[in-house]
């Protein structure tokens, strides 16, 4: 009877220290939380975006490769622009990846960029625990206007302009609000224009104002409008005339008075640009 009794206590013993020995196991298995997505910001030109985690990570659980397309789903809901593709640049064993976008269509401010991981086994920490493939962030794309990369040639240049020995122009609307415009003569020869500008909407649907204040190679300053054309390619009408230092006889267009309106319809459709969007 007592090696019975014995037994039992043993059996009891055994079974109480394999349940202490699994617990110190699991214990010493576990690695900690798992990196977390803790903001996402969209760059002012709607051209890239910043992913920041919470942690270093990495591709791999073993601590190697930079995070790549596959790591990410980005989607767009609302407004009327859409990803038509993105790239990822990143770094392995710091915390911020930058997005690539690629756009289609003109963005108004109303689209929700989101992005997640695209599967659990997508981004690791230093400690190789995959994040939570439910982590996700939200951002608006910019309602951006004429930021972008522009270039206007043959008979998309403005009368006035091929008159004055002009043929073709390439303008850079950055945005940090400063731009570059370079113009070209039919033998080569180029006069680079830099300066800030503001833009708002106009009360007009689609029609926008600007002012732009030239910097170099002369200090001047030009108002007038533009718009945007959604198709493909985007393409905008630009119409702005020099307002200081003044010019007798010459007032800008505005959105009420339509493209065309330079000096009260003086000049006709002779100022009226049109650009074409580039990559």
């Amino acid at each position: 009877m007592k090696n019975t009794h014995f037994r039992m206590i043993a059996l009891m013993l055994g079974i109480t220290m394999s349940a202490i020995s699994f617990t110190s196991c699991d214990k010493d298995e576990d690695k900690g939380d798992p990196p977390t997505i803790v903001a996402f910001s969209i760059a002012n030109d709607n051209e890239t975006a910043t992913v920041v985690f919470s942690e270093a990570v990495y591709k791999a659980a073993n601590q190697t490769g930079n995070l790549d397309k596959a790591a990410f789903s980005v989607t767009i809901a609302g407004g009327s622009a859409t990803v038509a593709d993105f790239t990822v640049t990143h770094i392995a064993g710091t915390n911020e990846a930058v997005i690539g976008l690629t756009l289609s269509g003109i963005a108004d401010g109303n689209e929700v960029v989101t992005v997640k991981p695209a599967a659990a086994n997508a981004v690791y920490n230093v400690k190789g625990v995959g994040i939570d493939a439910a982590q996700s962030k939200t951002a608006n794309l910019n309602d951006i206007g004429v930021i972008g990369k522009w270039q206007s040639s043959g008979l998309n240049v403005a009368p006035l302009l091929i008159y004055a020995g002009i043929d073709s122009i390439y303008a850079h609307f950055k945005g940090d609000n400063t731009y570059v415009v370079e113009s070209f003569t039919p033998d080569g020869s180029k006069t680079t224009l830099t300066g800030t500008f503001t833009q708002q909407r106009s009360v007009v649907t689609g029609i926008w104002n600007i002012t732009v204040n030239q910097s170099s190679p002369t200090a001047l300053t030009s108002v007038g409008i533009f718009q945007l054309s959604p198709l493909s390619p985007i393409t905008m009408k630009y119409e702005v005339a020099q307002t200081e230092p003044a010019i007798v006889g010459v007032t800008p267009a505005t959105a009420a008075g339509g493209f065309g309106s330079t000096s009260g319809g003086a000049y006709g459709i002779l100022n009226v640009q049109t650009y074409v969007k580039i990559n």
